[in-house]
């Protein structure tokens, strides 16, 4: 039986959901649908699959995200829809509430990084000083942030929603040699409100952080109000991937609601 979790700011917990040839049949698919992904970086081949709310709401004028998710959410439901399912039911266990995918937003989605040397040590820069560099050939950065993307997607329409108790997914199904995971600080956005970014860079260099590792096949549950990373990968192979599925949540009086 699961253990109903309550959801607290510190929220950080791993659970199992995909066996290995489940994670293989994820692969499998992402491959034979290599024509939808998008690179994201202009030489690291860093790309996305569906729409992405920081990439294709907060940093482009042109709002494409809403286009995106009604053409590439069909497309991502046929070929993984039962991965969504499952990924619902464990959801439903956990907080002992429904989960839904609303239409109108993506579904959570695929970061996909194949191998190269920039892994090997990209910049921790804050999101700011990221927004102005990430499309610099010469700068790879993985930026040290907290998940407010709560605050950019359109919720009209949407019934059910509360912005005070957000969470962030994250579901290893293709994991390096030498495994990958996330920084994480033992700060949190609410003690950091009124901070600008140079002075929560130079609180985080002074504070608490680890490495939480993920496993094969299991999601990383938190509320996404710590400051974390994606942690480097300084053993890197030539034919090592790092794939994760991407997804936040609210949670509401009566659902939770999933997207990406």
């Amino acid at each position: 039986m699961m253990t109903t979790i309550k959801w607290e700011p510190s929220l950080l917990t791993d659970v199992e959901l995909l066996s290995a040839e489940e994670c293989a049949r994820i692969r499998d698919g992402l491959n034979s649908m290599r024509e939808l992904w998008i690179q994201r970086h202009p030489v690291v081949p860093f790309y996305t699959l569906g729409a992405s709310n920081y990439f294709d709401i907060a940093y482009n004028p042109n709002l494409p995200y809403y286009v995106m998710a009604r053409e590439t959410n069909p497309v991502l439901m046929r070929e993984f829809g039962w991965m969504y399912e499952a990924l619902a039911t464990s959801l439903e266990g956990l907080f002992d509430l429904p989960v839904e995918y609303p239409a109108k937003l993506a579904l959570p989605g695929f970061h996909i990084f194949l191998a190269h040397e920039a892994l090997k040590n990209p910049k921790a820069l804050m999101h700011r000083e990221w927004f102005q560099k990430r499309d610099d050939p010469e700068v790879m950065s993985s930026p040290i942030h907290c998940d407010t993307p709560q605050y950019v997607v359109n919720w009209s329409g949407i019934r059910d929603v509360s912005m005070a108790q957000p969470l962030s997914i994250t579901l290893a199904v293709g994991l390096p040699g030498a495994g990958a995971g996330m920084h994480v600080w033992d700060v949190n956005l609410y003690e950091t409100s009124n901070m600008p970014e140079p002075e929560v860079h130079s609180l985080l260099q002074k504070s608490k952080k680890w490495l939480q590792e993920y496993s094969l096949g299991q999601y990383c549950l938190h509320s996404g109000l710590r400051y974390h990373q994606i942690a480097p990968l300084p053993n890197v192979q030539p034919n090592d991937v790092r794939i994760t599925l991407q997804g936040h949540g609210l949670i509401g009086a009566s659902s939770i609601k999933l997207y990406w």
